[in-house]
């Protein structure tokens, strides 16, 4: 018997299963779409965290910055005043936070100032605030004769 005369119907080689339907590839488009919207949802995430953490090291930086220009600085003899640091500005602000104290035997009278510590760039936007504690202070007596120097007799003389 000839197979090509036969009473059956040709033998279809899985023509119904040979390739992807339309239904399975947009199922397969869906889950790629997902899985995609995640995966950018976890690196824009991780990306803005990144600028934070780098934002906040800068604010440390400057503040650490101001912090260490400020020790050069004697609040009781500089109340106010700004220094330029080359990509900024330091700016500062003291008050007293008690009366200054002249203690008997010292050659010093020394205050506790606030300062109030601004950091500024060159188009005058403020960068970073800190408020600091400082002590200050100023001579107001001379030490007197020096060893070998012969000296006077009054060895805590008022500076005039």
């Amino acid at each position: 018997m000839n197979p090509l005369l036969s009473d059956r119907p040709p033998l279809l080689l899985g023509i119904a299963e040979a390739g992807f339907g339309l239904l399975e590839a947009m199922v397969a488009i869906a889950l790629l779409a997902g899985t995609m919207v995640a995966i950018f949802s976890l690196v824009a995430g991780i990306l803005d965290s990144a600028h934070r953490v780098g934002r906040s090291n800068q604010e440390v930086q400057l503040t650490l910055n101001a912090i260490e220009t400020m020790m050069a600085v004697n609040p009781m003899l500089q109340e106010i005043g700004k220094l330029d640091v080359g990509p900024y500005t330091v700016s500062w602000t003291s008050t007293a936070v008690a009366p200054p104290l002249d203690v008997g035997g010292s050659l010093y009278r020394i205050g506790l100032y606030d300062c109030d510590v601004r950091v500024v760039d060159p188009a005058g936007s403020e960068l970073v605030q800190v408020m600091l504690r400082r002590v200050g202070y100023r001579r107001i007596r001379d030490p007197g004769p020096m060893l070998g120097d012969g000296g006077s007799a009054n060895s805590m003389a008022p500076i005039r």
